[in-house]
């Protein structure tokens, strides 16, 4: 990743050993450096330079929530004599991705509520979604959580779906989600954006897709891999219920879960009118159905 001259100079400029650093490839936007206590992220190049200012401006601005499972922005630099883009170091928590990432949905539920009560920093005032919610069913969904478009996002569903008569049914549901305000959300996460220690939440990293954006973009289980999917498609209800309780309670929010559930099984059902997602992992429009209200 870095040439010797290059290496050395990062060594003497962040203090560190760069024998014992580890190098992790697998992210889509940034190549990572672990070291023993520190994490350190460079863009992979020009095009992640905009996602990887998004998460440094994140942590500065969780920086005084007291959210132990946040990194923590501990340096930040610009140095093109090491690495043609900026790069920064971030505290390493403790823990491991868990296998069971769906214990973790109450603690996972409040630390959510946690970061949505910050003021959101103004350094990700108009910040885009990830490219691949520019499909059909992200697009029906952003409308159906819209105050102005939501009854009309129902309608256009039920129609779609061949169930007119539950149109009204779920106007009220989404007529109510699109009653939250917007929040600081992570934007992104999944059983690998996790990190447990045991039965206990220690992390919640990488932070690229933070956005000031709708609450429920943070319970989105079409973010999370198959392994969930193929364990617990049919407890989703449960799931759902079970996170959403827990940050509600946090905030002061309703506990009932059927609004959050009814926009999410809906824009399952139209990803799969439109041939788009394995009816034998996320579940059939069938099963979808079948679990909204009428």
């Amino acid at each position: 990743m870095l040439v010797p001259p290059q290496a050395e100079r990062f060594a003497s400029l962040v203090g560190v050993n760069p024998d014992r650093l580890v190098l992790n490839v697998t992210g889509w936007n940034k190549l990572v450096l672990l070291d023993t206590d520190r994490v350190f992220l460079f863009p992979r190049a020009l095009t992640g330079v905009e996602w990887f200012e998004r998460e440094i401006a994140t942590y500065r601005a969780l920086e005084n929530s007291q959210l132990s499972v946040v990194p923590r922005l501990l340096g930040h630099w610009e140095d093109p004599d090491i690495y043609p883009f900026p790069f920064a170091a971030v505290s390493r928590l403790r823990g491991e991705v868990p296998a069971e990432p769906e214990n973790l949905l109450r603690q996972l539920g409040e630390a959510i509520a946690c970061w949505h009560e910050i003021t959101p920093p103004h350094d990700l005032a108009g910040s885009r979604p990830p490219a691949h919610h520019d499909v059909a069913h992200q697009r029906w969904l952003r409308r159906a959580l819209d105050p102005a478009t939501s009854a009309d996002a129902a309608a256009e569903a039920a129609e779609r779906l061949g169930q007119p008569g539950r149109a009204p049914a779920w106007a009220d549901l989404l007529g109510r989600a699109a009653q939250l305000r917007p929040v600081l959300v992570h934007g992104d996460i999944h059983e690998d954006q996790l990190l447990a220690d045991g039965d206990r939440l220690t992390g919640v990293i990488d932070w690229e897709t933070a956005r000031i954006d709708h609450p429920f973009f943070d319970f989105d289980f079409g973010e999370w891999g198959t392994g969930l999917w193929r364990r617990h498609r049919r407890d989703f209800s449960s799931l759902w219920t079970r996170g959403w309780r827990a940050y509600a309670g946090k905030r002061g929010l309703d506990p009932d879960s059927r609004p959050l559930e009814t926009a999410y099984r809906i824009r399952h059902a139209l990803q799969l009118l439109d041939g788009d997602g394995d009816p034998a992992v996320i579940g059939t429009i069938e099963e979808h159905l079948a679990q909204l209200p009428d």
